[in-house]
């Protein structure tokens, strides 16, 4: 290479367990499919490759969407081998290819059974299947990447095998390995007796490799093995290095940034999903739109949604959205103990969730109690999601720790004005005062403080909640925006060579 030329990924390859529209569980799936997006407008050929669930054929079917069966393939599985269908579907420009294998992922359910809530007892076995077929599926699809994209622990033994196994050592020779942390509390740990069944030699098993407290642990395989790892916001990459939320990998991540191979990068939102300017769940449901010069129509389609929804909101009520995993990460625990003393206060609340059972019928008890005011809805709906948005003056994420987020930025764009705990993305993307109102205490106090603190400017002060919710609307929290800072981290390990 020639003295100050610099090389650029021309190829690719996302591997993930999910992605929009074909299997979704949380946020990963929304920013795979919308970071592909960005890359793929900057004229890279990027592709991204996945199970084929059932969920994924059954939306498929309901779509009419057409797969086209390209190639047979196998791999060896603890001596075992294993046939499976590598299938591809351009959708919205971007190409999706899957790993058809029915034993392993025609189920209902991800990676949990839907039946108990825990997680399948053949996970190690289904992503090792997984991770084996991506390299596979390169290979036979001729299909070699410059760089591939690893996402959370399912993906956590492609940059292994990809070194480790001869029958694809020489194989991917130029292509480097990216693995990113999308969240830290799910990190894929098997008990050490299965590792016989990852067909990798022992020598991977120790402190510097897959061992982690006499345990198999995916996600640290990813960060060990991979020439570069990144985090979903700058302030995240900082505590994930801290033990106390570390989850006991702060030392190899320490290591890694010690090396400059670690950094933060802020997720982005995809505005052709959400902006309520062009946002077709809106103008399905309310007939509306609106942008920062219209924000009449915000208000118009509060009342519509208060009264689809039961609610009997004054105009001196404000509403207050949630859109949220129910669990203790989300900051469930403080909310509950603090939600009756602020509808006390003449506070509405709307909020769509899934999660921790004993949550979930605690918000179902508060709606009976006070339906009025509280509205609940269990389980996952993307137009309602949509509706609670627009509807909800300010939005609530009281969250324990939370590595990007994407709501916050979603209600900024909204004019919905975030009240937020100071924490990973949300601290990196909210301004008290200036774009949202922030608490620092993960306590119920900081949370009742800081709401009241926002109802009350809200109540009061209408030009300068006004001016907060304008603010916010003009931020540009784009994935262009982010998409650049992965480009620049594939042209660093590209031009480290």
């Amino acid at each position: 290479m020639s003295r100050g030329h610099v090389q650029k990924p021309e190829k690719i390859l996302f591997a993930a367990g999910e992605a929009v529209p074909f299997a979704k569980v949380g946020g990963l799936a929304d920013v795979i499919t919308a970071l592909a997006k960005a890359l793929k407008k900057q004229k890279y050929d990027i592709r991204i490759i996945m199970p084929k669930y059932r969920s994924t054929s059954n939306f498929m079917k309901k779509h009419n969407i057409v797969l086209e069966s390209l190639y047979k393939a196998s791999i060896m599985l603890n001596g075992e081998k294993i046939s499976f269908l590598v299938e591809e579907v351009i959708y919205q420009e971007l190409p999706f290819i899957f790993v058809n294998a029915p034993e392993f992922f025609d189920r209902d359910g991800f990676y949990t059974d839907p039946q108990t809530g825990r997680d399948f007892q053949d996970n190690l076995k289904r992503y090792v299947f997984f991770d084996k077929a991506v390299l596979e599926t390169c290979k036979v699809m001729s299909f070699i990447p410059d760089i591939l994209h690893c996402h959370d622990w399912h993906m956590g033994l492609v940059p292994l095998y990809k070194k480790a196994l001869p029958e694809y050592k020489n194989v991917f020779t130029h292509t480097h390995t990216v693995f990113t942390i999308h969240n830290l509390s799910y990190q894929g740990i098997f008990p050490i007796d299965q590792y016989p069944q990852l067909d990798l030699n022992w020598k991977y098993f120790n402190m510097n490799g897959l061992e982690y407290y006499r345990h198999i642990n995916f996600l640290k395989g990813g960060i060990v093995f991979s020439e570069a790892v990144n985090t979903v916001s700058q302030t995240y990459a900082c505590e994930i290095q801290t033990e106390a939320l570390g989850a006991g990998l702060e030392g190899v991540i320490q290591e890694k940034s010690i090396y400059g191979a670690f950094c933060g990068i802020m997720n982005g939102v995809d505005y052709s999903e959400w902006d309520p300017k062009t946002d077709t769940y809106l103008m399905s449901e309310f007939g509306l739109n609106y942008d920062i010069k219209s924000l009449k129509n915000k208000q118009l389609i509060k009342e519509q949604f208060s009264e689809k929804y039961g609610l009997q909101l004054d105009p001196n009520i404000p509403l207050v959205g949630m859109i949220t995993r129910l669990f203790d990460q989300k900051g469930l625990d403080i909310f509950l103990e603090g939600i009756e003393i602020l509808l006390r206060k003449n506070i509405a609340f709307a909020i769509l969730g899934t999660g921790k059972r004993e949550y979930e019928e605690k918000l179902i008890k508060i709606a009976c109690a006070y339906p009025q005011h509280f509205f609940v809805r269990i389980g996952f709906d993307i137009p309602l999601s949509h509706a609670i948005e627009a509807a909800a003056d300010m939005f609530l994420m009281p969250s324990n720790f939370e590595p990007s987020g994407l709501n916050q930025l979603y209600s900024m764009r909204y004019g919905t004005v975030p009240i937020v705990r100071k924490t990973g993305g949300l601290a990196d993307s909210v301004t008290d005062g200036r774009t949202g109102f922030i608490f620092d205490e993960y306590h119920p106090d900081a949370l009742i403080d800081t709401v009241l603190r926002a109802v009350h400017l809200w109540r009061s002060d209408k030009k300068a909640w006004l001016n907060i919710m304008k603010t916010g609307m003009k931020e540009d929290w784009s994935w262009k925006r982010s998409a650049k800072g992965y480009i620049n981290m594939y042209k660093s390990i590209l031009n480290a060579d």
